[in-house]
């Protein structure tokens, strides 16, 4: 169905809950209020400057792009929500990239470079840490997504910081469990041609 032939704002926003309730994983799917927005924006702010996994500020440029955007959803997901492509952190230091996370499989080409250290699926170049200054800096970049046929634009998707991912548990009663996690969803309808 073509979004130019719903009949408000609200029905598009169904539609795109619908579809992301049937994506593995997902488990519940919100629509974000203004108030919420202004809150989780709030947070996010007074994130930024915070040690982010213990290794760096945070930077959550993901949550700042869907913020750009007219609609937000979030969604809550469970151990079976395949993650978007890595990387998903990317750590900086002095304006070039130090370290990021990767794909399991992609762990062995780094595995016997002495230039880099792997903690999980996390590689640090040590040669690049050593010869920058100031502080790391922890981004989480903003992720594509797919909606399948649903004709909307922009369509981004971030990962939010523990204060907002607390935040949003509380006010809507989602279970507080490490194997379940939160994402936020923006987008823009597009425009129909009358």
């Amino acid at each position: 169905m073509s979004v130019c032939d719903l009949k408000n704002e609200d029905e598009l926003m169904e539609l795109v809950k619908e579809f992301l309730l049937q994506v593995k994983g997902v488990e519940d799917v919100l629509i974000i209020s203004d108030e919420d927005k202004k809150t989780i924006e709030q947070l996010e702010e007074e994130a930024k400057g915070n040690v982010l996994m213990g290794m760096g500020e945070g930077d959550n440029q993901g949550i700042a792009e869907v913020f750009k955007r007219e609609h937000i959803l979030c969604f809550t997901t469970n151990k079976e929500y395949i993650w978007p492509e890595p990387p998903n952190v990317i750590m900086m230091q002095g304006g070039e990239m130090i370290g990021f996370d990767c794909a399991e499989n992609e762990i062995c080409t780094y595995e016997n470079d002495p230039d880099y250290m792997i903690m999980g699926t996390f590689v640090m170049n040590k040669a690049k840490t050593v010869g920058n200054t100031g502080k790391p800096i922890v981004v989480l970049p903003p992720k594509p997504y797919n909606l399948g046929e649903i004709e909307v634009e922009d369509v981004v998707l971030g990962s939010p910081s523990t204060p907002s991912d607390e935040y949003i548990r509380e006010a809507y009663n989602f279970e507080k469990s490490n194997e379940k996690g939160t994402f936020f969803l923006g987008f823009n309808k597009i425009k129909c041609l009358d």
